[in-house]
């Protein structure tokens, strides 16, 4: 392999934001990432987003990162595989992560048959007897 189509020598022009290396590391390590990535969320639910998209932004970070100097000992091809399995496992555990939790509203429905409670049961309310001042055995 000549020193053009080294994985080294791409990093180095990535560090200095040439786009035509980041387009050849791209080439080279997108679909293992993808494939790490789908291993990683493998059982886990996914709505918005999927392995590709860990695979993205994976490589956003790489490309701005590497560019403003982010990751100084990037320097080979081990050091790059090294930091694209770490951030494709954080990606992919914090993209789990975020697909677990409850929206607003938490998507529940209420059950059917099933009444509100009566206001006066209802937390955060002031019902008659909970009224400062008020009597509950004088009518208004």
């Amino acid at each position: 392999m000549s020193s053009d189509e080294s994985v080294t020598h791409w990093l180095s022009l990535l560090q200095g934001g040439d786009a035509a290396a980041a387009q050849r590391l791209w080439e080279r390590y997108f679909h293992r990432l993808v494939g790490l990535a789908r291993a990683k969320l493998q059982g886990h639910p996914r709505r918005a987003a999927d392995e590709e998209d860990v695979a993205l932004s994976v490589f956003r970070c790489l490309c701005e990162g590497a560019s403003r100097g982010r990751f100084p000992e990037l320097e080979d091809r081990d050091d790059l595989w090294r930091l694209l399995v770490t951030l494709t496992e954080r990606k992919a555990y914090n993209l789990a992560r975020d697909e677990r939790r409850l929206k607003r509203g938490g998507g529940a429905r209420p059950q059917r048959g099933r009444a509100a409670p009566p206001r006066r049961f209802r937390r955060g309310r002031a019902g008659p007897s909970r009224r400062p001042g008020a009597d509950p055995g004088v009518r208004r």
